[in-house]
């Protein structure tokens, strides 16, 4: 393992835009698509002017989010009371977890890590028995993370960041797994009413300039942004701008970014006050683009069904059609119902909020399947002791935004998602340190049917290996179809902390697919809680996709001419 400051590297250069209105970034990627279709920005699922190819891309990236920071002290918080008074921790973690079968003998085909400083002297060379995990502390912007090419097929890559801040308005964990850039990004959580802000990052790892518009949806509908919404930007910058400048009062907030002309990265740094108490940050990361069906994994704490702590899954069917949501809970045991909370009428263009309250205190997974596209989200809370000197006595709270996967639609004949066809490979979680994590695993099977349960069982093998790369063990999983299990990451470990989780599919690659994700807590747990209670300061990580995935990608069509490098 290799830990070191950073210092902030040139790659991704900051630009901040506060109170003008929105501002995109540009960014490159594999394939450069450039120009502005006519019927750009047509939402219900795939756009017409959008076409996927098959293409082997020379090189991979990762880009990481930056770490948290306040926005502008004059809109946002009060400097008067300290808005900042800790140093806010940030590290990341990379990992690589060798295969080598595909295209060689392991270790005969370097991957080549590049554009994190602690990474820059010497390629990484994994193989079929650990994994090369580096973990880079003190981090101060945005990174990305690329691997060269010649990487065998079956190598696994992954990193995570994670922000910590203990006191004043950013109190609260912010963690997200490193991405791979796109250009249609949907961000399904946050809000810009009174107390909240939501800065919109836009990330380029890239040499040439992409267009990017933008658009929001809020509680009433799409909401119209000063400027257009669209903008033309350098590429090699991360841009920040604040959302609440273009669409302000929206209690609850969807973002939609494309692009022309390369790829960008994409998230929201969502934190909330009320008055002076913190009320959490995190990351809103892209989740599953619109389709009929989709599923996210949250934690219950037991909360009732109107305590403004439980979990809430967030819906936007942004398409101009009204329709039903159908949500289905499953639990250790199996499905649990929720009360007032199964159909939900969703209205064109209006984001919409549902209580997951009133559930036992456990890992759930819910699955939305609805009758016109819908784009989906979640969010769980954690309250901390209250503050003795605090002028109103309220506890601090910290809250995760939790992005959805793509799963099949119920009755269809196809359960596994296109981005796994063809491997066993399910997706990889780098572990940040000095955080605790809990493993979510529920089976999702296209039969979700009222009339019956579900069949079958997700059966696969959940890997972990240490910060100096070593397998440390690794759990045979038999989860039933329509049920969540929890699984703590520090077992997993055999007494050591587990730095990368790898999860594969069973021989056959049949049945129930897995949704799963990692939830990662720090900090002492409430006061009065059991031994072993999870600490107060939550966040979840998502799993990176495998890199088949990535052979086929999306291009739009083109009237301009790309910049050359």
């Amino acid at each position: 393992m290799t830990t070191r400051s950073a210092r902030p590297h040139p790659l991704l250069r900051r630009v901040a835009t506060i109170g003008t209105g929105l501002v995109a970034v540009a960014l490159t990627g594999a394939v450069a698509a450039v120009g502005l279709p006519d019927d750009f920005g047509t939402v219900p699922g795939a756009a017409p002017d959008v076409e996927q190819i098959e293409a082997s891309t020379p090189e991979r990236t990762l880009v990481c989010p930056a770490p948290v920071r306040l926005a502008d002290s004059a809109q946002v918080g009060d400097a008067q009371f300290g808005a900042a008074p800790v140093e806010t921790a940030t590290v990341l973690r990379a990992g690589v977890v060798g295969g080598g079968s595909t295209t060689g003998a392991p270790g005969e085909t370097p991957v080549t890590l590049t554009g994190l400083e602690a990474l820059d002297a010497a390629p990484l060379e994994p193989d079929d028995a650990g994994a090369t995990v580096v973990s880079l502390a003190d981090v101060a912007e945005g990174q990305a993370l690329r691997v060269g090419a010649g990487m065998p097929v079956d190598t696994r890559v992954a990193a995570a960041v994670a922000s910590t801040t203990t006191a004043g308005d950013l109190r609260g964990l912010a963690a997200a797994s490193c991405a791979t850039p796109g250009i249609d990004h949907w961000l399904v959580g946050g809000s810009t009413e009174v107390g909240s802000s939501a800065q919109l990052v836009l990330q380029n790892p890239g040499r040439t300039p992409a267009t990017v518009r933008i658009e929001v949806w809020g509680p009433g509908g799409p909401v119209v942004l000063s400027g257009g919404g669209q903008y033309l930007v350098p590429p090699g910058e991360e841009v920040v701008t604040l959302v609440e400048a273009a669409a302000p009062e929206q209690r609850r907030l969807t973002v939609r970014v494309e692009s022309t002309g390369g790829t960008v990265a994409a998230y929201l740094q969502h934190s909330t006050l009320a008055g002076l108490v913190p009320l959490g940050v995190d990351y809103v990361v892209p989740g599953a683009a619109p389709s009929l069906s989709t599923a996210v994994g949250f934690t219950s704490s037991g909360e009732a069904v109107d305590d403004v702590l439980a979990p809430q899954v967030r819906l936007l069917a942004p398409g101009a059609e009204a329709g039903t949501a159908t949500l289905t809970v499953y639990g250790a045991d199996g499905r649990v119902r929720v009360r007032g909370g199964e159909q939900v009428e969703l209205s064109p263009g209006a984001v919409t909020d549902q209580s997951l309250g009133g559930l036992p205190a456990g890992s759930y997974t819910v699955v939305v399947d609805a009758t016109v596209p819908v784009v989906a989200g979640a969010s769980e809370a954690r309250a901390g002791d209250a503050v003795e000197d605090s002028p109103s006595g309220a506890a601090p709270v910290d809250r995760a935004w939790i992005a959805s996967v793509p799963v099949a639609a119920a009755g269809t004949g196809d359960e596994t998602p296109a981005g796994t066809r063809g491997t066993h490979d399910r997706g990889t979680v780098t572990l940040v340190p000095g955080t605790s994590s809990l493993v979510r695993v529920g089976a999702v099977s296209r039969e979700r049917s009222e009339d019956s349960d579900p069949a079958g069982a997700f059966r696969g093998t959940l890997r972990a290996y240490g910060p100096d790369g070593a397998l440390l063990g690794q759990k045979d999983l038999d989860v039933p179809a329509g049920s969540t299990a929890t699984f703590d990451a520090a077992v997993l470990g055999a007494g050591t902390e587990p730095a990368v989780l790898t999860l594969d599919a069973g021989e056959d690659g049949t049945g129930p697919e897995p949704v799963w994700s990692v939830l990662v807590t720090v900090g002492a747990p409430l006061a009065g809680a059991p031994e072993g209670a999870p600490g107060t300061l939550v966040s979840v990580l998502l799993p990176v996709p495998p890199a088949e995935s990535q052979g086929s990608v999306d291009v739009r069509a083109t009237r301009t001419a790309g910049l050359p490098d």
